[in-house]
């Protein structure tokens, strides 16, 4: 099976082929205490970018891009290392790195969106 690191964690884990890199941030969050991804608002609309990714490694181990992948990522100006997490698709090994994680502000217990890439 092929091998996932999320950096800046450094959480290593195995996933069938074919899972999406935003499964396997679920299951990478599940290893640590804090807020690890927020992951995709938009269902996989490529509406929000919010999943969004670098790809230090193993980029020709994903899936292509798809057209809407492509289209978001242009409007957010996105450098050619980011991917969206919920489309991206491991065929191989893969490291990513996830943007400054999202830190719950201890008065309000709410999330705050992290910013795009």
């Amino acid at each position: 099976m092929p091998r996932v690191i999320f950096l800046p964690y450094d959480i290593r884990l195995e996933v069938p082929r074919g899972t999406s890199l935003l499964a396997a941030a679920d299951e990478a969050a599940e290893t640590v205490p804090d807020d690890f991804f927020v992951g995709e608002l938009c269902e996989g609309r490529h509406e929000c970018g919010n999943c969004c990714v670098e790809v230090v490694e193993g980029a020709g181990n994903l899936s292509p891009m798809t057209e809407g992948e492509r289209r978001l990522l242009a409007e957010l100006k996105a450098g050619p290392a980011i991917r969206t997490a919920c489309t991206a698709r491991v065929q191989g090994d893969v490291t990513v790195r996830i943007p400054a994680p999202v830190k719950h502000p201890a008065d309000s217990g709410q999330a705050r969106m992290q910013a795009h890439p």
